[in-house]
């Protein structure tokens, strides 16, 4: 289909982007939101606070949380890692929502990787909504690089809040939820309006789902598997649902039980763990977005089912595989998730699932598209 240009809300308003900064406590969370006439101070753990001078008009993000936080006010991005990973089929579902991938810089050869400081020059953006310490871990940058793009181009106010990472964070929580994180930059682009009008969407769309849910102890068990499902390797990542973490916040938010819970596992495990818990379902975290339905078919559903193991477990036995945003899901993304998940669990409640976001009838959406893209679009 053809690319349409967003519409950015109240783009007019903003002013020319001369972005100054100042350090000082990385955890002092003294937000300041000012005007769009003065300066403003912004913290975003683990980062030094910065002070703005003016509202930023451009960011760079690696496709994931904050590139679809970026989206959910409406502002494409200047510069991303790559799109491999990114969740652009939901943004053509929505009337006036798009990304145009060839306006955008490209970062790295990869998601993670291969980062080249020359085209964070080239993308000359105001802010980079990205962690420093996954460019430190994965691209291997010192402070001293960290610091050369921060002076040339926009100060570094991104946090991971995607999962635990013992590499990245030390093993440490997330300092936010996803709308904690999605809050800081309503204060970073100073559209705070707008925000709330999304809390507020997002609020009426939770409540209606979770009005209609059963009692919480008959909501079944799932195991959450991250890091790909590939069942003929015999091996499975399993992800903590009630940690707060981005990846698992589906199932979470759906109050599904997790069948490893008080002993999820710190590496990868076998058949034999995953048939001791026995889930009533097995949720493919992040399988929404990376794969269609007819992949999550042939590369899950049916090795499942092939596999003189998988064929043992009830899930499988009951057609009870599920898919999720995942890890890299903003607040675009997280509407067709728990939209997909309560369809795929509870079908006689919420509707049956049609396998993929497009397909869902209009009769049976569980939130308004248009009202939403317009929300996005600065309609509200």
């Amino acid at each position: 289909m053809p690319r349409r240009r967003t519409v950015l809300a109240s783009g007019a308003s903003l002013v020319a982007a001369t972005v100054a900064g100042c350090t000082g406590d990385p955890t002092a969370d003294d937000d300041d939101s000012g005007t769009d006439t003065e300066s403003y101070t912004v913290t975003v753990e683990p980062n030094f606070r910065h002070t703005f001078d003016s509202v930023p008009e451009s960011y760079t993000a690696i496709p994931s949380v904050w590139l679809d936080i970026g989206m959910a006010f409406g502002i494409e991005p200047a510069a991303v890692a790559s799109f491999d990973r990114a969740p652009l089929k939901y943004y053509e579902l929505l009337p006036d929502v798009s990304l145009d991938t060839d306006a955008v810089t490209l970062l790295a050869g990869g998601a993670e990787e291969g980062y080249d400081k020359e085209n964070f020059y080239a993308a000359d953006a105001d802010v980079n909504l990205i962690d420093p310490r996954a460019l430190k871990f994965y691209a291997d940058w010192s402070d001293d690089d960290i610091a050369e793009i921060e002076s040339a181009t926009g100060p570094f106010l991104g946090t991971t809040i995607r999962f635990q990472s013992d590499s990245l964070t030390d093993g440490e929580e997330p300092p936010y939820d996803l709308y904690g994180a999605f809050e800081k930059a309503a204060r970073i682009f100073q559209r705070q309006a707008q925000f709330d009008a999304w809390q507020s969407f997002y609020d009426d769309f939770i409540e209606g789902i979770r009005s209609e849910l059963p009692p919480e102890d008959e909501r079944p068990s799932v195991a959450a598997i991250w890091r790909g499902v590939n069942p003929e390797s015999g091996q499975f990542r399993i992800a903590e649902i009630d940690a707060m973490a981005n990846n698992t916040r589906t199932y979470r938010e759906l109050g599904l039980r997790d069948a490893f819970q008080g002993r999820i596992p710190d590496g990868p495990i076998g058949y034999e763990e995953l048939l001791d818990v026995d889930p009533d379902y097995i949720g493919a975290v992040g399988g929404l977005t990376s794969l269609t339905h007819e992949e999550f078919v042939s590369t899950a559903v049916e090795p499942f089912e092939n596999d003189p193991n998988g064929r043992q477990l009830s899930a499988v036995q009951n057609g009870n595989l599920v898919r999720t945003g995942g890890q890299y899901m903003g607040p675009i993304v997280d509407l067709y998730s728990t939209e997909a998940l309560a369809k795929q669990v509870f079908p006689d409640r919420f509707g049956a699932w049609p396998g993929a976001v497009a397909d869902v009838p209009e009769d049976e959406r569980l939130f308004d598209r248009e009202e939403l893209a317009a929300i996005i679009n600065g309609e509200f």
